[in-house]
């Protein structure tokens, strides 16, 4: 079982382009009824790829209330800041009349919003998956004390086994569960900013038709929004990488120095596995990947390392240590500029991609048993 909490305001930077404001108000309006906020200083705060812009200040009165008006010039994600742990994001349009109400020191958790339909959807977005990821975290949690339940004793890992097992089925049902929920959100509103909260959690690979619909309903209405450009430039790349579609070649050098190009491997079914000697995460599953190549290799199974490496000699010293003992070892130590990252559009390794003997996708960041079940599949 894997628990992945998330916080959706870190989920949204990642889309986000920056806009176009000045002093003057075009009619966008803020009015905020707080519990608790006597004298408290409240920033309005615009969220951009490049950083955090304070936009307007505010200082809740006798009353609990603040008014702040704002140049706002198109729909974009913004942030009520009580502290740099205590705030609430929203979605704001120019010319609405927003309403805000909460208790000032826990506002992330307390507050209701009206006015903006768009906050108003992502306000939905955040308690709904902060409910489920909680419904998680419970059950990781008591997995955790089922085997430590005796202290000094260490369970024999069958018994750790069927614990898990036992437990992974309603693990596995709120994550369906969770899915299901999002993708029904994202179809039903894929004309709203709020649904790229939503998508975000949703795996590209497995559900990227929907990638493509929220893209469609987004890219029509917000044609000339760099938010909308940015999502819109993501999906059109991963439509590259779609599965069937031939993967794209790649060309580098070996540690000997000499050209090696993926193309060179067609006939065989290859896993184009993107590492690095640096990569904690790539190390803990290169063993995987070599019990694969050791399993099928001699069926026609290839592998293509890609690595992200700065520094020759570590990389090969990696090669020799994790016994990577095929030869397709390729390099051009460029680390994170490296072109492969953006021509694969990855964001995190160990990252793969698996394709056919004509050089076509068929699966994407397979891991542990994912990969042998697929293998398995494969070469039946």
């Amino acid at each position: 079982m894997k628990l992945r909490l998330i916080t959706l305001v870190t989920i949204i930077v990642a889309f986000i382009g920056c806009s176009n404001s000045n002093s003057a108000s075009n009619g966008f309006e803020l009015n905020g009824k707080f519990t608790n906020g006597n004298s408290q200083t409240v920033v309005l705060e615009k969220l951009s790829s490049t950083g955090v812009e304070a936009i307007d200040t505010a200082v809740v009165d006798e009353k609990g209330e603040i008014k702040i008006t704002a140049n706002i010039t198109e729909v974009g994600f913004y942030r009520i800041k009580v502290s740099e742990k205590n705030f609430a994001t929203f979605i704001f349009s120019p010319n609405e009349k927003v309403t805000i109400k909460g208790d000032i020191n826990d506002l992330g958790n307390t507050y209701t919003v009206e006015g903006s339909a768009d906050s108003k959807l992502f306000w939905e977005i955040n308690k709904v998956s902060a409910n489920n990821y909680r419904q998680r975290d419970s059950i990781q949690k008591h997995f955790q004390v089922l085997i430590n339940a005796t202290p000094g004793v260490t369970l024999p890992q069958n018994k750790i086994d069927s614990i898990s097992n036992y437990l992974e089925k309603p693990y596995n049902a709120l994550i369906e569960a969770h899915n299901n929920y999002l993708k029904s959100f994202i179809e039903k509103n894929n004309t709203s900013f709020a649904s790229l909260a939503a998508i975000q959690q949703l795996s590209a690979d497995t559900f990227f038709p929907t990638y493509v619909k929220l893209d469609d309903g987004l890219y029509k209405k917000y044609p000339k929004s760099e938010y909308i450009q940015k999502f819109h430039e993501s999906v059109e790349t991963q439509k590259k990488l779609a599965t069937g579609s031939p993967a794209p070649e790649i060309s580098m050098n070996t540690p000997e120095d000499k050209p090696l190009a993926l193309s060179s491997l067609k006939g065989k079914v290859v896993l184009i596995d993107f590492w690095a000697s640096w990569c904690g995460p790539c190390r803990a599953e290169n063993p995987n990947v070599v019990k694969a190549y050791n399993k099928y290799k001699s069926k026609g199974f290839d592998i293509y390392s890609v690595s992200l490496d700065k520094d020759k000699d570590k990389w090969i010293a990696a090669i020799q240590k994790d016994n990577l003992t095929w030869t397709n070892h390729v390099c051009d130590f460029k680390f994170w500029q490296s072109p492969v990252v953006k021509l694969y559009n990855f964001t995190g390794i160990p990252y793969n991609v698996l394709i056919d003997k004509k050089g076509n996708i068929i699966a994407k960041n397979l891991r542990g048993e994912d990969l042998e079940k697929k293998l398995e599949e494969v070469f039946k």
